[in-house]
């Protein structure tokens, strides 16, 4: 595999769409069985010659906004899913070395890209609990399995952070070692004179 070149992985990207769908199908039911929970008219009670009232039900007073949170939630998974599926049909580029430039996919929400080698502080490829910045205060569910490369970079006269996993990367943790050793290269050569 080509090392200045990051693919997203089809089949991480469909594990990922699978997973945002069932918890947005989950999210769905429960706030259906909510909804049809509160909608639901109280049942009377009968026995041989007698009829009795139901007891009032404890309606939730909060069902509203529990049923409306769950929609929400859904419809943020289904986005997701919507995304990861996208990822999986297409198999788009996630990151690329190319004429002195870091060009990233536009979902990773990078300030400015392509970026240029000038601006990357710093490039840092270990595991996933490991890495500094934002995730590494709390060791997430399977982060000592997963692999990271961490981005520091310059954009509009701040200091900003990227982080790429390996579960999203065709190639894995493997490919994603590659790319962090030929970007630290690429950086190291641009230091020191042109490339052409």
């Amino acid at each position: 595999m080509n090392p200045s070149i990051l693919h997203f992985s089809r089949s991480g990207s469909i594990i990922k769409m699978l997973f945002f769908l069932g918890v947005a199908a989950s999210a769905f039911a429960v706030a259906g069985l909510m909804h049809g929970e509160r909608e639901s008219p109280p049942e009377s009670v009968r026995a041989p010659g007698i009829e009795l009232p139901a007891p009032a039900p404890r309606r939730d007073p909060l069902a509203s906004f529990k049923i409306s949170l769950l929609v929400v939630a859904g419809g943020v998974s289904l986005f997701h899913a919507g995304g990861h599926g996208w990822r999986a049909v297409t198999r788009e580029v996630a990151a690329r070395t190319e004429g002195g430039r870091l060009h990233l996919h536009s979902s990773y929400g990078a300030e400015a890209s392509p970026l240029p080698v000038e601006a990357i502080a710093e490039a840092i490829f270990d595991r996933a609990d490991r890495l500094p910045g934002d995730a590494s205060g709390s060791v997430k569910l399977g982060a000592r399995l997963r692999h990271g490369l961490y981005l520091r970079y310059r954009a509009g006269g701040a200091t900003r952070e990227l982080r790429l996993i390996d579960n999203d990367i065709d190639g894995g943790a493997d490919q994603l070692r590659r790319f962090a050793a030929h970007l630290d290269t690429w950086r190291q050569s641009r230091r020191t004179g042109p490339v052409g």
